[in-house]
């Protein structure tokens, strides 16, 4: 699925036919380093070979400094969802010369083809913003279902993104955004993404498994919800009061 909005021009976002190069974002706080060792390791497993830049939101584990990463260590926790250290990893990236930039959360993974498949989905539609589907993972990483709710056009997680460099101006959003939207910063940064009429393509392809917490997840598939996890309600109490100030300004 291919969306234009208002960018009529199909010219690819690259020249030259050379190999895109490809940064990929990784924020934690005091996540399982096993969830981090296995989320690294499927950053390296791509098929389409990419840089893993990897940011402390404080407490940095120190073992990360051997791997085969770029580490980067913010002294405290900014308490913003992992926002702002995904806008300082942007800003590293941009500065090495990367073509392009997606996220992966610590706690998630890629399928080996994932990076590979958003490249050529890029090259073949020019697009400046490519996106994923998912699959959603029990807490203990076995399948639950594919995800319901990441579509390309209503809803898009962070994770399936994968951002060209005629998207690189909407890498503020990250930090800019007021902070009792960081509860819905994909939401936020999807609705930008819209707003600026950039060209996006859609893959069918579920290449990012997405470890769930949330209730209704698990509800959807059948399931009882696991003790601790999250009810989403501090995310629905954000999204209607924007629904309503979005409906205010219509009227």
């Amino acid at each position: 699925m291919v969306t234009d909005g208002n960018e009529r021009s199909t010219k690819p976002a690259y020249n030259g036919g050379g190999a895109i190069k490809v940064a990929v974002i990784t924020p934690y706080f005091k996540t399982p380093l096993q969830w981090l060792r296995e989320c690294h390791q499927s950053v390296k497993a791509q098929t389409h070979p990419c840089a893993h830049i990897i940011m402390a939101d404080g407490s940095p584990y120190e073992e990360i400094d051997s791997w085969d990463a770029q580490h980067i260590k913010l002294p405290v926790n900014l308490t913003d969802y992992g926002d702002t250290p995904r806008g300082v990893g942007s800003i590293v990236a941009v500065s090495q010369g990367f073509d392009a930039i997606t996220y992966l959360d610590a706690d998630n993974w890629y399928s080996p083809d994932h990076i590979s498949s958003m490249v050529r989905l890029q090259r073949a539609t020019g697009a400046a913003v490519v996106t994923s589907e998912r699959n959603l993972h029990r807490l203990d990483g076995s399948l639950l279902g594919k995800c319901f709710e990441v579509d390309g056009e209503k809803f898009v997680d962070t994770n399936c993104l994968f951002l060209a460099r005629p998207a690189f101006n909407v890498i503020p959003v990250w930090w800019m955004m007021r902070d009792k939207y960081h509860c819905i910063d994909d939401r936020i940064m999807w609705a930008n993404i819209k707003g600026r009429k950039l060209r996006r393509a859609h893959s069918g392809n579920a290449s990012v498994a997405y470890r769930t917490a949330f209730a209704n997840h698990y509800r959807y598939f059948g399931e009882i919800p696991p003790a601790g996890s999250k009810s989403g309600m501090d995310i629905y109490a954000v999204l209607n009061e924007l629904r309503m100030r979005q409906q205010q300004k219509e009227e």
